[in-house]
Parts: C-alpha cells; sequence; structure tokens
C-alpha cells in the first residue's frame, strides 16, 4: 500500500501535459491566450485555471477551460482589474487531477502602450475613455465552447455583467443606439438576445420586476424593508429575490471539478477558500445577502470537504451544497468582510 501510494500520486501529475502563454509580460486590458494539453480523460470534464496573485495569499481570476478529446485546449482572459491589485509576477495554475504552474509578470501601467497598440492591432483601454465604457466593458472574453455540457445561465457568463447597478433598460437602450456596442454583445452571446441576458423573467404580477429599476434597487429593499420583504414572500413563495431577477443559484458545472479537485488535495485550502470568495463576489456563486468572505485554512471543518466532495459527486444535491456554505457563515465559520 506504501509503495502504491506515492505512485499514484506521481502519475496523476503528469496529467496536465504542458500549457504556454503568448507572452511573458503583461498589462492592463492585455489578453491572455493560455494554450496546452493535458491526457484526455472524458470523465474529467474541466480544467481548472487559477491566476495567483504575487503574494500567493488571493486570486486574481478563476475558470475553466474545456478540453478537445485530443487533448488540446485554448482560453482567453484578461488582465487586469480589482483583483490585480498590486504589479509582480502572478502564478497562472492549471489543475487537470494534477497541477501545473507557471508565472507571468503583470504592471498595470504600460509606458509604450501606443507603439504596442499599432503593432499588434489590439487597442488597450485609455484612462481617458469616458467613464461609461471604462464600468462598462467586461474584464474577461469568453471563447465560445459547444461542448459545455450545461445548461447555462447567461446572466453568469461573464463577471460583472450584467451590472447589478445597471437596469435593463440601462443594455437596452446601449444595444440599439449603440452599433459597436450591438457588435460586442453579439459576439459574446451569438444565441441570446439583449433581453434574455438583462432582462427579468416574467412573473404573475404586471411590469414586475420592472425593466427601470436595477437589480439592486430591488434587493436593497427587500433587506431593509421588511414590510416590503413580508410582500414578496407572500407572492413568491419558496423563491429568493435573486431567482425572480434571473440570479438563480445555478452553478456552472466545472466548480464540481474545482471542489473535487480540492477535497482530493489538488488545491489547497487557502485556494478553495479564496476560489469561494472570488466566485460569490462575481456573483457565480449566488448566496443572498453575502458579497464576500474571509477564512483561514483552520476554519475549514473537515465535514465541508465531505459535503464537495459528495457533491462533486452528484451524492448531494447543489441546494444542500449552498446550504453547507451558508452554515458556514451563519455559524462565522466563514466570516464575511
Amino acid at each position: 500500500m506504501l509503495l502504491f501510494i506515492p505512485f499514484n500520486l506521481n502519475s496523476s501529475f503528469a496529467e496536465v501535459t504542458d500549457f504556454t502563454t503568448d507572452k511573458s509580460l503583461y498589462h492592463l486590458g492585455d489578453s491572455i491566450k493560455i494554450t496546452g494539453s493535458v491526457a484526455y480523460d472524458s470523465a474529467i470534464p474541466s480544467i481548472i485555471i487559477q491566476i495567483i496573485t504575487p503574494s500567493g495569499s488571493g486570486l486574481a481570476h478563476i475558470d475553466s477551460a474545456i478540453p478537445k478529446n485530443d487533448g488540446t485546449f485554448s482560453k482567453t482572459l484578461h488582465a487586469g482589474g480589482p483583483t490585480w491589485n498590486e504589479d509582480g509576477k502572478y502564478t497562472i495554475k492549471i489543475s487537470y487531477v494534477g497541477n501545473l504552474e507557471k508565472s507571468i509578470d503583470y504592471k498595470e501601467i504600460n509606458p509604450n502602450s501606443e507603439s504596442e497598440n499599432s503593432e499588434s492591432g489590439n487597442p488597450q483601454p485609455s484612462p481617458a475613455l469616458p467613464e461609461k465604457t471604462k464600468t462598462e466593458t467586461p474584464q474577461l472574453i469568453i471563447e465560445t465552447e459547444s461542448e459545455i455540457s450545461f445548461t447555462e445561465n447567461p446572466k453568469m457568463r461573464i463577471f460583472g455583467f450584467p451590472s447589478f447597478e445597471k437596469s435593463p433598460q440601462y443594455y437596452i437602450d446601449r444595444y440599439y443606439t449603440e452599433p459597436q456596442y450591438q457588435s460586442w454583445f453579439d459576439s459574446q452571446f451569438p444565441l441570446y438576445s439583449i433581453e434574455d441576458v438583462v432582462g427579468y423573467p416574467t412573473t404573475q404580477i404586471n411590469n414586475f420586476p420592472s425593466f427601470e429599476k436595477s437589480p439592486q434597487y430591488y434587493i436593497d429593499r427587500y433587506y431593509t424593508e421588511p414590510q416590503y420583504q413580508s410582500w414578496f414572500d407572500s407572492q413568491f413563495p419558496g423563491k429568493t429575490i435573486y431567482d425572480v431577477l434571473g440570479f438563480s443559484t445555478d452553478i456552472p458545472e466545472w466548480i464540481k471539478t474545482y471542489a473535487k479537485n480540492w477535497a482530493t488535495g489538488d488545491i489547497s485550502d487557502s485556494e478553495f477558500m479564496s476560489g469561494l470568495d472570488f466566485m460569490i463576489q462575481n456573483k457565480i456563486i449566488v448566496i443572498p445577502n453575502v458579497d464576500s468572505i474571509d477564512s483561514s485554512i483552520d476554519d475549514v471543518p473537515s465535514w465541508f470537504r465531505n459535503t464537495s466532495h459528495w457533491w462533486s459527486n452528484d451524492l448531494i444535491s447543489q441546494q444542500e451544497f449552498i446550504n453547507s456554505i451558508k452554515f458556514l457563515i451563519e455559524k462565522d465559520i466563514i466570516l464575511i468582510e
């Protein structure tokens, strides 16, 4: 048995064959093209990609890629944003049974931005852009992946889009009055209309929710006005305010792979908790009235590892997994910042 265990661990690390990035140095707004290959296993549908901050204490990004049958994969991300809050070496960690890490350099300001942009033909965001353009340009480019095996919620495809602070009508007006914005949207959501992505589901109450009001408007009223909350609960029994607004708690299938990698030790406790924080902040996992979390390795109980492992193997439901996170928050095992 002692001989078998090391052999199994060592062989698992060979599952990630190799990966490369298109450059070694990136600046704010640059595209990061990651390509590589794994020893393909049809039972493992997703590759987990983590970008770890220079301090090693947090994540700048977490995402997934779908390998092709020959094991090759590619993913394009954007450098920069609120989670890229320091210059230095960022570690890209690829997990597919085992792990492989490589580092890239990041400097927010590019002193040669004009010359680099003209040579690459890929204009970078300028600090002089109007505020509307800066805040509404999504920070993540998702490549079309026809092999995705789950039914996605398009509101969850791009981090921060649509924003909780903007009304559906804001986006609809931009779509029909700004050709460049319409072109961008159609390239990102070829199978959806603008109303599908930014609008609210139809309810039995006429004009509720209203396209003129932002999701945050309704969320704030629900959690600050007891009478409003009572009325909502009576009209939509068994549903959360997020469900009615279209931001359901459906979790993309790749997060099961992430949970499984943590349960089996390929991802550390600190990385997993940072990943949970990233997913909650970016509304990949929606837990009502929770914005972010803060936890240390010692805070994570062993039963939660079991829960994550059971959920990743479809032994318990998604809602049970969500409920376990809620429990940890309510008991201050996971601390809300």
